[in-house]
């Protein structure tokens, strides 16, 4: 009986480890690819850990900003998203996903208007038990049938064709039989939209910057 426990015991140890090593801040590399792995440093990035591919064609580094409302083009980019995964992993992987959060970020080729490239995938590190130990060649296969499969919509706001843009996946039921048909129908009517609507988004950063020095300033005084 003491035998399996510390069986167990070793198991659980080595998992631990693994999970701890494979996305740990630094250079993680796998046979086709290299991952730069940073954690966020400010506010609510902090909660977040970034895989960003070093051979990326531009690896400038962009503040992402804050805008005021997600238009229609944002939500048909997630609903792409979600077919896109939904058909990448297996029925296993599915079921360990769906309770992540998670998501990529874009940058585009501005003249072109084009997608360059996946900038970073992210997660919250908290919930690091299905993306922190994802395979970075698996991982890369995954971005490589991004750029090949993700659509733009080519009405796009200024904002998102300069600077980069953040894309949650949205996972919640990815396993369910139904769940491809819907993220389907939600796309289309996202198209509709947009197609027909020209909504503004505006940078809001500065506002949020200051909203958050001042809350910031209001606690250091109560303390």
């Amino acid at each position: 009986m003491k035998k399996i426990t510390l069986l167990f015991i070793a198991l659980f140890v080595v998992n631990t480890l693994f999970s701890q090593i494979l996305y740990e801040e630094g250079i993680v590399k796998g046979k086709n690819v290299t991952y730069r792995v940073s954690r966020g440093k400010e506010r609510f990035k902090k909660l977040f850990t970034y895989i960003q591919n070093v051979n990326n064609p531009d690896t400038t580094y962009k503040e992402v900003p804050e805008r005021d409302v997600i238009p229609a083009q944002m939500l048909d980019l997630e609903a792409q998203l979600s077919v896109i995964l939904h058909d990448f992993f297996s029925a296993e992987e599915l079921k360990e996903c769906r309770s992540v959060i998670a998501g990529i970020t874009l940058r585009l080729d501005a003249p072109k208007r084009k997608l360059l490239q996946v900038t970073n995938f992210f997660y919250l590190s908290a919930t690091n038990s299905f993306w922190g130990n994802l395979s970075p060649d698996r991982l890369y296969e995954l971005e490589q049938l991004i750029m090949k499969k993700l659509e733009l919509p080519y009405k796009l706001q200024e904002t998102y064709i300069k600077d980069d843009f953040r894309v949650f996946f949205d996972v919640f039921n990815i396993e369910d039989v139904k769940y491809v048909k819907e993220m389907k129908e939600r796309r289309k009517r996202a198209m509709e939209t947009w197609k027909k609507e020209d909504i503004e988004v505006r940078d809001v950063t500065e506002e949020w910057n200051a909203r958050w020095m001042k809350k910031k300033k209001y606690k250091e005084v109560l303390l």
